[in-house]
């Protein structure tokens, strides 16, 4: 689902906008609106919008200067929509690669034209594995990619093509980033979170199954949940809690 970013400080142009996004794409939905610059920056900051329709007269920071702040990050897509016809405005369009500039009134067919060319531009980018992304723009994606995952580490579905899906890249990219920011896999960061949480589950009181520490911590099986902590241990969760046991008991282990 591709998530759309309103910015009119008209307010009926938002709601006129709104219900055409909904009835020209089923694949698209409307995640807010804004009514003037300080909020659109805020939202897409926060939402991670793919397609932003932006008017250009803005109060307190208008749609161009938006524009030039976010052009560079290849998961957005502007469509300027205004009621200037100024020569001036559709060369900073074009400058910023805006996909089109519309005037106003904007008919249905109109937005569905340009809402195709947006998701056909946004599919591209998705597909390939040769994005080039600002340094800048890493940085900001990777933390954001890293709070996901902490987000959804116990989901036994969350899985790296749902993640380059949400933040549209590709998978390869987004798995080269989370390589070099922390030293390993995809795989191997969640499996290592999930580790962490078992070992606190398998101390818990009154002592938990193996098969209820394995699905409260997103592992997919009771089998797979035991041969990752034992390759990652040493030990079998069962040996685990049987030595911690006997440790906080203030017993050593028995040798063998």
């Amino acid at each position: 689902m591709w998530k759309v970013l309103i910015c009119d400080d008209e307010a009926l142009t938002r709601r006129g906008l709104t219900k055409m996004v909904s009835r020209c794409r089923t694949d698209m939905e409307v995640v807010a609106v804004a009514a003037q610059g300080k909020e659109a920056c805020e939202k897409i900051e926060t939402l991670r919008p793919s397609i932003v329709l932006m008017d250009i007269n803005m109060p307190l920071v208008s749609g161009l200067e938006i524009i030039e702040r976010y052009h560079e990050d290849p998961r957005l897509r502007f469509v300027i929509i205004s009621g200037y016809s100024d020569f001036a405005y559709a060369q900073k369009a074009c400058r910023y690669h805006v996909v089109d500039y519309l005037l106003k009134p904007v008919s249905e067919e109109q937005l569905l034209a340009v809402l195709d060319r947006c998701a056909v531009l946004l599919q591209q980018q998705i597909t390939t594995s040769r994005i080039v992304v600002p340094q800048h723009q890493d940085r900001s994606m990777i933390t954001q990619v890293l709070q996901e995952i902490e987000q959804h580490v116990t989901d036994s579905d969350f899985s790296l093509n749902q993640l380059s899906d949400q933040f549209h890249v590709s998978a390869s990219y987004l798995s080269r980033i989370i390589k070099e920011e922390v030293h390993c896999t995809f795989s191997e960061l969640i499996n290592e979170k999930r580790l962490t949480q078992a070992r606190t589950l398998l101390l818990s009181e009154p002592p938990l199954l193996m098969w209820e520490i394995a699905e409260q911590c997103g592992f997919t099986s009771q089998h797979y949940f035991c041969r990752v902590f034992k390759n990652r241990f040493g030990l079998t969760p069962q040996q685990y809690r049987q030595m911690m046991k006997e440790e906080n008991s203030g017993n050593k282990p028995k040798s063998a």
